[in-house]
């Protein structure tokens, strides 16, 4: 996407401030010379340290380690400087690597660890640390190299440009945007399993969405929809809108992480939903009406009322949140209950003492399939 204005410039800086603060890996995507590099380096204005490398002037080894052999005759491997460098800051801080389209695939592969595991060599970095990456496009990058599946895969993808309205008015005031970033932010935790409710619900009824690898090869080195994506989209929509983000800057997050078509697909499915409360429906489960609501969503409902439980778990909890399921499956059938009731009589999901309500006697064949019929 060709960012054309000043409006669409502060939203992929807002998102890429979010992919950031949450410590999700980003990979910014645009042509050489539009400020980059210019952008991420200004978080050492508001106290984070970065580290920028120039992937492609390392060895692979200046990413998974240095073997040397240690005074007791082992080896292990040595870390290089700038992990050193990172894991010795104590405040927050970004590890930069640039021009990461003509990182050959060797070196791609050595980042994969530092990206998903924080390790390099022997050392593990703290989770402090956040990565981004900047690359031109193949085609005019020096000597690129397409993204490899897997290297893809493990980044948000967002576009770059800088826009004329933007250089325009900088070039002149020498006041250009810096990153923005964030500190901890208040109900996160709570925002990302509602969200993950979501996307549970979206991908039972769109389950050809869990993963879909391109078919073609400029296609793979970009965003598409895996596990690991939809968890990313998850944590980041819920970031984005703890902090107030805007609904562009969601929208970018969520694309750059699943793919602009399934992100589309997933917000209008999100959009159409007007689902009760899980906290109400607790707090009354013998007035809960089910009639109307289509199966996926009553699924997502009871994931909700599964979260809510998992949360502050009581035995009254517990059994009314089994009492709803039974309640739903008397409306939908038991299909859009049956993974919920699972989860609620698994070992340490239900409360010590909690007694089991005979209304559970509907999912009675489905439990006992799965071994988990529970005991009085």
């Amino acid at each position: 996407m060709k960012v054309r204005t000043r409006a669409e410039y502060e939203q992929v800086l807002e998102a890429v401030g979010i992919c950031v603060s949450a410590r999700v890996p980003v990979l910014l995507w645009g042509n050489p010379g539009e400020g980059k590099t210019a952008v991420i380096e200004s978080a050492a204005e508001q106290g984070w340290h970065v580290e920028s490398l120039i992937v492609s002037h390392y060895e692979p080894s200046d990413f998974a380690g240095l073997p040397v052999v240690t005074p007791e005759g082992g080896v292990e491997l040595a870390p290089p400087g700038w992990a050193k460098r990172l894991a010795a800051h104590r405040g927050r801080s970004i590890a930069f690597f640039d021009e990461f389209s003509t990182a050959s695939p060797a070196l791609q592969a050595a980042a994969l660890r530092p990206l998903t595991h924080y390790q390099v060599g022997s050392l593990r970095l703290p989770a402090t640390v956040s990565f981004v990456a900047a690359a031109n496009p193949a085609d005019v990058a020096a000597a690129g190299w397409e993204l490899a599946a897997p290297t893809a895969n493990r980044f948000v993808h967002l576009d770059w440009s800088l826009p004329l309205e933007v250089y325009g008015e900088c070039l002149v005031t020498g006041d250009w945007p810096g990153l923005p970033v964030y500190d901890d932010v208040l109900d996160l935790a709570e925002r990302t399993t509602a969200e993950l409710v979501l996307v549970a619900g979206f991908l039972r009824a769109r389950e050809s969405q869990l993963s879909v690898i391109p078919k073609t090869a400029d296609e793979r080195g970009r965003a598409f929809p895996t596990p690991r994506t939809w968890d990313y989209a998850a944590r980041l929509s819920a970031f984005a809108q703890a902090v107030g983000a805007s609904a562009a800057a969601r929208r970018l997050l969520i694309g750059g992480c699943v793919g602009e078509a399934t992100a589309h697909e997933y917000l209008a499915w999100v959009s159409s939903l007007d689902l009760p409360d899980p906290e109400g429906l607790l707090a009354d489960p013998d007035h809960a009406d089910f009639t109307g609501l289509r199966a996926d969503r009553v699924y997502v409902v009871l994931q909700g009322v599964l979260a809510s439980v998992v949360r502050r778990p009581t035995a009254e909890r517990w059994a009314d949140a089994v009492r709803l399921c039974a309640a739903a499956a008397g409306v939908v059938g038991i299909d859009p209950a049956v993974p919920v009731v699972r989860a609620l009589v698994r070992d340490g999901v239900r409360p010590a003492g909690a007694s089991v309500p005979s209304e559970i006697a509907v999912f009675a064949p489905a439990l006992a399939l799965a071994g988990l019929l529970p005991g009085r």
